[in-house]
Order: structure tokens, then sequence, then C-alpha cells
């Protein structure tokens, strides 16, 4: 079945949240049952391993959402690498996603785009008004001064 992308990725980040709340209530009963403080802290890194790999999964389909968004509207964004505060790379992916410094300085430059857009918009539609206004007092008096 055909579906738009940005619900078939909405549906999949909340099949992931989903997964994330399963593994979560597993361990949750895992680390009930009490134990040695050294298995618990085995059980809490298996938690934690299992649950990554959905954060990571959800992490690269708002990466993906947002460039597309930002190629879109023509947004420059640097590429990927390990250097650069504004990308990390999944360990167990080994996928790059935004970090959230990156994600909000691409947020950032996308308004600024829409609204430099806008303001162009704006500014044509109230010269186009107003031409049609001057013309339309024009038409009105050329009307009135032929009777």
């Amino acid at each position: 079945m055909w579906l738009p992308l940005r619900l078939r990725e909405t549906f999949e980040i909340r099949r992931h949240l989903a997964n994330i709340r399963k593994i979560d209530r597993a361990y949750e009963l895992k680390l009930s049952e009490g134990g040695k403080e050294k298995d618990r802290e085995k059980i809490a890194d298996q938690r934690q391993w299992e649950s990554e790999l959905y954060y990571d999964q959800i992490k690269e389909i708002k990466t993906r959402r947002i460039l597309r968004k930002a190629m879109r509207l023509e947004v420059p964004f640097e590429s990927p690498t390990n250097e650069s505060p504004r990308w990390r790379q999944s360990h167990q992916l080994l996928t790059w996603h935004l970090t959230t410094f990156g994600y909000s300085e691409i947020r950032k430059a996308i308004r600024q785009e829409k609204r430099e857009r806008r303001d162009v918009a704006i500014t044509w539609s109230g010269v186009v008004v107003g031409i049609i206004g001057s013309l339309t007092g024009l038409l009105s008096v050329y009307l009135s001064l032929r009777k």
C-alpha cells in the first residue's frame, strides 16, 4: 500500500517507540527481580544496547526529514564528519545523524529562508495590489469622464 513518505516515517517512529517501551518493560522486570549489583549493571547495559538501536533509527528518520526540507529550500548544510559538532555516527547502524546542535542550526536556517521568501512574496503582493488599485481608479475616472 502506498503511503506518503512523511506519514510512513511517522508510523515507523511510533513503531520504534513502541519497541523501546517493550524493551523497557521487559528489562524492568529483570531489574526488579534483584540479584547482584554486577548482574543489574549487565542487564542495564543490555537494555541500553537494545534500545539504542531504535533511538538511532528514530534519529536517522528525523535527520532525513529535515535534510529533505533543507534541500527543497536550497539551504546549505555541511557534510557529516567525525570532527563536526553537528553530526554523530551511530555505533550500531554506522549511519550519520544530526546532533541536537546540528538539528537546531538547520531548523534555524530553514526558518530564516522561509521568512525571507515570505517577505519577498508579501512585498510583491503589495505592489501588485497597488497597481491593480491604481488601474481600477484610472478606469473608473476614464469611464466617468466618457459619459
